[in-house]
């Protein structure tokens, strides 16, 4: 994702592996063979990074830390994270600062790359490490990175512009200019001016002086991953950090307790720790209401037009790419919004037109699958879609559950239900594609959820899609991310673009209201009303949504797969929790306590890979989203939505007719 470097993830930990490669110059190069067969490869990114502790420890001695100082160790630990990266894999290792200034550190990097933009430039290989004179300073950067920076040719032109910037960059990369920026203006700041999903850590050192920097950012959305911890002491008052994408790849290399995700919208250094850098009005200040300002207006032109650009940023890309189709409202609109561009460019790029490939999961005759299969033909069927449709029966998913929850790195059993198609839908697309556009994020920012229509007044709604949207990088982002690196995917979110977000999130909350009546006679009012009143119109070719597709029912994915998939998924993982042990659930899980046999299946599991990490989860409060609203709902249990019948439409075979009412 970033440039060249598609994604990334940062890792240190060991774990076991099948080569053995040779080092030299301190660096590794690894060039797997391709996963899957194709000619062009995609470059995605796992991040791994480590870094002694000089700034709230002074040992007599360095720590003994084996990712420091055993270059194999260091290249096995890094190729856990190969799936984020599965087309090449650079190690580095190094020192920084001086003995004379008491900060001399040692340092190591591992990235595995996933390369959507410029993919086959050796030089946007990272870690970076980069030189820049800086106001008279020799400044040393090391920088591993994950993820896409959509506005990187403005952070470096405005970096020439505004500042003499003189130092050419050496690739095509996205990321490399998180480098160049750093140098000039530091870390928060440099957080602060990136547009796009990332996650990323920085050593520096500023040679003049001897002095080291660590830092490490996450996006303000929460969309790419990224944990530290402290690394395991092994010397009195010594110790290292050591940062990840993922938690499988601290395992057995830190302190379990210490381990931390840094929160979206946060950076950490070792002398402040936490802080947050994203914070935008109307998120932060609990009585943010520009909409009771008279002369305050948001038109619907405008955010036709701020979505639209969106999508443009997202569709950067030197590969192919194409999008998930999951039959509702958000992905149809998103692909009503896309497809005119996508012809477009693709006429700018001359040669035979290929159709945008699309990717939908479900059972048969599943509310998802038949909604899907309408939206592709309402937007002129094969000639311009190639449309995927992966077909899955419960019986084949029960032995993927472990490995799902392995890569999901969570126990929250609403997430891991949605986890288990999505896992069919980014293994059917990996397989064609390297990026895929989503629709996810839009019930966040327009009360999507059934739940929403118990909302007690403007204001409890409002404050509830901030409560969730906050949780996004914990829950639908964390599942999103994971699943489709888990296939060496990556995954872009338009809805959820910052300068979006903040224009819809102006708009009077009273147009987002619920009205119960409207859910069961399928009229105007229902959930999502606003958006779906937005993208009823005929798009840049003039094609529409079907209305049975644009106002159906918001269906959890977990549901909308196959009303009954849910309860059939609980049966059978219930089967294999005794009383004995549900009974002593409190005494052997006292934190996020299981409720059902189905969480404490999951978090079984959780804790055979991830032990004493469990603190690092985030579930929902009450076991559920819905559960933790201002107000009271009936539609959901920590199971899930009690009539799935609710789900149902026209276009789904031996369903009854449901009218929309205008």
């Amino acid at each position: 994702m970033f440039g060249k470097h598609a994604f990334a993830g940062l890792c240190l930990l060991s774990g076991a592996s099948a080569f053995a490669p040779a080092f030299t110059n301190n660096a590794v190069v690894v060039n797997r063979e391709k996963q899957y067969e194709k000619d062009s490869q995609q470059l995605m990114c796992g991040l791994v990074a480590a870094i002694d502790d000089i700034w709230t420890s002074k040992p007599l001695q360095p720590a003994d830390i084996p990712l420091l100082t055993d270059e194999e160790l260091l290249n096995k630990t890094t190729d856990i994270l190969y799936h984020r990266g599965p087309d090449g894999m650079t190690c580095s290792t190094g020192t920084l600062g001086s003995e004379e200034t008491g900060s001399k550190v040692r340092w190591s990097m591992g990235h595995t790359r996933l390369a959507i933009v410029d993919p086959n430039n050796r030089k946007a290989d990272m870690p970076f490490q980069l030189d820049f004179e800086v106001d008279g300073k020799l400044k040393k950067i090391k920088l591993a990175a994950n993820g896409e920076i959509y506005n990187h040719e403005k952070v470096y032109a405005d970096l020439v512009a505004n500042d003499g910037w003189e130092h050419e960059r050496i690739s095509g990369s996205d990321c490399e200019v998180i480098a160049h920026h750093f140098a000039k203006h530091g870390g928060p700041a440099t957080a602060a001016k990136l547009d796009g999903m990332f996650a990323f850590v920085v050593f520096e050192e500023d040679a003049e002086t001897g002095k080291v920097k660590a830092f490490a950012a996450r996006d303000p959305v929460g969309i790419k991953p990224l944990y530290f911890g402290r690394a395991i002491n092994t010397v009195e008052n010594s110790s290292g950090f050591l940062f990840s994408s993922e938690l499988k790849a601290l395992v057995g290399h830190v302190e379990p307790g210490s381990v931390t995700a840094i929160p979206a919208g946060h950076y950490w250094t070792p002398e402040e720790g936490l802080q947050c850098f994203y914070n935008p009005e109307w998120l932060r200040d609990d009585d943010y209401a520009p909409w009771e300002d008279e002369d305050h207006e948001v038109t619907d032109d405008e955010i036709r037009a701020e979505f639209k650009a969106a999508i443009q940023k997202r569709m950067m890309a030197d590969v192919d790419y194409g999008f998930f189709l999951s039959g509702g409202v958000d992905s149809a609109v998103v692909s009503n919004y896309l497809l005119p561009m996508y012809k477009e460019a693709k006429m700018k790029e001359g040669g035979e037109f290929k159709p945008i490939p699309t990717f939908t999961v479900g059972m048969e005759n599943s509310p998802d699958v038949m909604a899907a299969k309408a939206v592709v033909e309402d937007l002129g069927g094969e000639k311009y879609i190639k449309h995927t449709i992966r077909n899955f029966t419960p019986e084949e998913v029960f032995d993927m559950i472990p490995k799902i929850i392995y890569h999901m790195e969570t126990y929250e059993a609403e997430l891991i239900r949605s986890s288990i198609p999505n896992w069919f839908l980014a293994e059917a697309a990996a397989k064609e594609v390297k990026m895929v556009l989503t629709g996810e994020g839009a019930d966040e920012l327009f009360a999507g959820y059934l739940y929403f229509q118990d909302a007690t007044c403007p204001k409890a709604l409002q404050d509830e899609l901030r409560r969730i949207y906050g949780m996004l990088g914990n829950i639908n982002l964390h599942r999103t991310d994971r699943m489709t690196m888990a296939h060496g995917l990556e995954a872009r979110v338009p809805f959820l673009d910052t300068e979006f977000t903040k224009l819809v999130m102006s708009v009077n909350p009273e147009k987002k209201m619920v009205d119960p009546e409207a859910v069961k006679t399928n009229s105007r009012g229902r959930e999502k009303t606003m958006l779906r009143e937005l993208f009823e119109e005929p798009n840049d070719d003039g094609d529409i949504i079907p209305k049975p597709v644009l106002w159906r029912a918001k269906a959890m994915q977990c549901e909308g797969v196959g009303e009954d998939w849910v309860s059939i998924l609980q049966a059978k993982v219930s089967s294999l929790v005794t009383d004995e042990e549900m009974a002593g659930a409190a005494e052997k899980y006292p934190l996020h306590t299981p409720h059902t046999k189905e969480e404490y299946y999951y978090r079984r599991v959780f804790e055979e890979n991830f032990p004493g990490m469990d603190h690092v989860v985030t579930p929902w409060e009450g076991g559920g989203r819905a559960m933790g609203a201002a107000w009271k709902s009936d539609l959901y249990t920590r199971e899930g939505l009690k009539n799935v019948n609710l789900l149902s439409h026209a276009l789904q075979e031996g369903k009854e007719e449901i009218a929309f009412e205008s």
